[in-house]
């Protein structure tokens, strides 16, 4: 018998396919002594359950995951399904340069209820694609009940996942999709030849009109994370064909990724303080307290867009 109840999940007639909107890929909170807040979770996926959100990513990139010690990810995952009650699927980001760590990752997402698991691609140090391939692979394997998600991210990651390595990836039936965080839409075109049968994501906010139009029904974005019910707006309208509310809004949305350094965990709790829900400090400290103090706030037709009662945050530690 399988963590989750189920013996084996199948992409063909599983509920990824069907999974389409935006998946935040949220932030973790921390407590003033910089200890994980599981208090602040609940609040949290109450806001972005309420901005339309479709599903939520927990514990990737923008979550500090590479700030994360196991047990404070395996508790970050189990309070963010408990906080979602089944509003929106959770995905699990549970990837590590470490196998070891990811399969233990892995089961605890599924002990804790989580709808599916993503795994980035091993890290920092150089992989061939065979070595890719293996150790996603013995990921998918290992809890066949839950969908697998694929996430390709090589300008982070130093390793980039090829289309023909994600078709071998196929061969396992509960590889369900991938996420490409990717700078160019030419290198998110050779994975479309897989959908619909398989979930296809792009991870960049720049380029969701030409993502839809090749067919994209579903991004990851860390920028909604701060305002997603402008991303869901957006990429809806988009999606829906209301061009002229799509280009009334992408500017406001490339504001965001402006203001945010391009979605660094340290800019998005800042500007998500000024809208009145403090996650604390971020451990990754990618900004140095100068820049922090300097940073801008936002334009008033970003303010008015998402009901944005912005007053300057305190220099924090972004």
């Amino acid at each position: 018998m399988s963590l989750s109840g189920v013996s084996a999940y199948s992409r063909e007639t599983g509920w990824v396919r069907r999974l389409e909107g935006v998946v935040v890929a949220t932030l973790t909170p921390f407590d003033g002594e910089d200890r994980l807040d599981v208090a602040g979770v609940g609040p949290y996926v109450d806001f972005l359950c309420a901005g339309g959100v479709s599903a939520l990513m927990v514990g990737g990139t923008t979550s500090e995951f590479v700030a994360l010690a196991a047990d404070e990810r395996e508790a970050l995952i189990r309070t963010a399904v408990s906080a979602a009650g089944g509003r929106v699927p959770v995905i699990a980001h549970v990837g590590h340069v470490d196998l070891r760590q990811a399969l233990r990752l892995g089961e605890a997402a599924a002990r804790a209820g989580a709808d599916a698991i993503t795994s980035v691609v091993p890290y920092y140090h150089a992989h061939t694609q065979g070595a890719i391939v293996e150790h996603l692979r013995t990921q998918a394997r290992a809890l066949p009940q839950l969908p697998f998600l694929a996430y390709d991210y090589p300008a982070a990651a130093g390793n980039r996942l090829e289309a023909g390595s994600f078709a071998e990836l196929l061969e396992e039936p509960n590889v369900a999709g991938v996420k490409l965080s990717v700078a160019t839409l030419e290198e998110v075109e050779p994975f479309m030849r897989f959908a619909p049968q398989v979930l296809v994501m792009s991870g960049n906010d720049s380029i969701w009109r030409q993502f839809v139009a090749l067919g994209g029904r579903a991004v990851v974005s860390g920028n909604a994370a701060v305002v997603p019910e402008l991303a869901s707006r957006l990429l809806r309208a988009w999606m829906d064909g209301e061009v002229s509310e799509a280009r009334r809004l992408t500017p406001l949305l490339e504001e965001v990724v402006t203001l945010s350094r391009a979605g660094a965990p340290g800019p998005l709790k800042e500007l998500l303080r000024t809208r009145g829900l403090d996650l604390g400090p971020s451990r990754v400290r990618s900004l140095s307290a100068r820049e922090a103090a300097d940073r801008p706030g936002p334009s008033e037709a970003l303010r008015r867009a998402v009901d944005w009662e912005w007053s300057p945050a305190p220099a924090g530690t972004a």
